[in-house]
């Protein structure tokens, strides 16, 4: 990343709504997108310099469904991306809670931040033909789902008072990085993996209200991989159609990753995409685990990153490279493939 390019992110650090960054960047924080169940939903959003109508993305943050927010990109994709011509939108949602089953709730609050951006497009300056979404971890998992779900019946208008709740949901793109992709093969990890003092232990208990054998149904509907499977070409006349495995998606993670092993996830989700013929772009990154997608520097040398550790608030830090340079002019030309050109 160019010297100016860096301040300009630091910079996001510290603004106030409505503040413009050096570069021409505009952020406007505490954007109110919905109300559900008496809950505001705010988002930050991230507008580029200049009028026109300009592509969009979504970014989720991640935290197992339980922890994190919107300013999570403040750092990175949210201010790196706006310079690139994207508006873009970070946003909240419903958290889980001990007692208090939260799903569908957050895959729903952020199918009405996407029908924010769409219902606003012309306001904000935004192609509705031309928006996309991404995020990492809990982030992924929920714009996979917004991906393969995109306006079925079954998930429309669960908010009819929203404003903008007859607004499509369809994607153009999706950026999931170090998703969980499969809710019940993850659960058994959570399991084996940690103590039940861990954040992570009883994530999947608390957003689905007990174990797969409890809530069979919400493991299945909240998996995206099987959305995926049921689209798979060697099914034949069997298969059931996804209008998600006809856009782009950008899939990646990291190599050495604990928390959400690629092996179980992220190499499996990529290999179904395929067979239901999607456009795959994967990108896997050696030596490095989680959270940095969001909490990485973006600082234009795209060297394999080495010797990384994680830092309080989970930014990764790593000796040589960055895992976010490492990916960097991959999904900026991804994303221009797909989103940066009209059809």
């Amino acid at each position: 990343m160019r010297p100016l390019r860096f301040v300009a992110l630091l910079a996001a650090l510290v603004l106030t709504a409505g503040e413009a960054l050096g570069a021409g960047i505009t952020i406007t924080k505490d954007v109110l997108y919905a109300t559900h169940d008496g809950v505001a939903l705010l988002g930050d959003l991230y507008q580029p310099a200049g009028s026109g109508s300009h592509p969009a993305m979504l970014l989720i943050h991640g935290g197992a469904w339980k922890v994190g927010s919107k300013a999570a990109y403040n750092a990175s994709w949210g201010p790196s991306l706006a310079e690139r011509g994207y508006v873009v939108f970070s946003v909240d949602y419903r958290l889980s809670k001990p007692g208090e089953s939260n799903w569908p709730k957050a895959l729903l609050d952020c199918k009405a931040a996407l029908q924010y951006l769409r219902g606003n497009a012309a306001a904000l300056g935004i192609d509705p033909e031309r928006i996309g979404a991404g995020g990492d971890s809990a982030g992924g998992e929920l714009s996979a789902m917004l991906a393969l779900t995109q306006d079925w019946p079954a998930f429309a208008r669960r908010y009819p008072a929203d404003a903008h709740a007859d607004q499509s949901t369809k994607l153009r793109a999706v950026v999931p990085a170090y998703g969980v992709y499969s809710m019940a093969n993850w659960w058994v990890w959570t399991k084996q993996g940690y103590k039940p003092d861990a954040l992570e232990y009883n994530a999947l208990d608390e957003l689905f209200g007990g174990p797969p054998t409890v809530a069979p149904a919400a493991y299945l509907e909240a998996s995206p991989i099987d959305y995926v499977r049921q689209s798979s070409t060697a099914l034949k006349s069997f298969a059931l159609p996804n209008a998600g495995t006809g856009i782009g998606w950008f899939v990646t993670w990291g190599e050495s990753d604990p928390i959400v092993p690629a092996e179980s996830q992220s190499l499996p989700f990529v290999q179904a995409l395929k067979e239901a013929g999607a456009a795959v772009t994967a990108v896997p990154v050696p030596n490095v685990g989680h959270f940095w997608f969001s909490r990485s520097a973006l600082n234009g040398s795209a060297v394999v990153p080495r010797d990384c550790t994680v830092a309080p608030g989970n930014v990764v830090n790593c000796a040589v490279g960055s895992p976010n340079a490492y990916i960097e002019q991959r999904l900026l030309e991804f994303l221009d493939r797909n989103l940066g050109q009209k059809r």
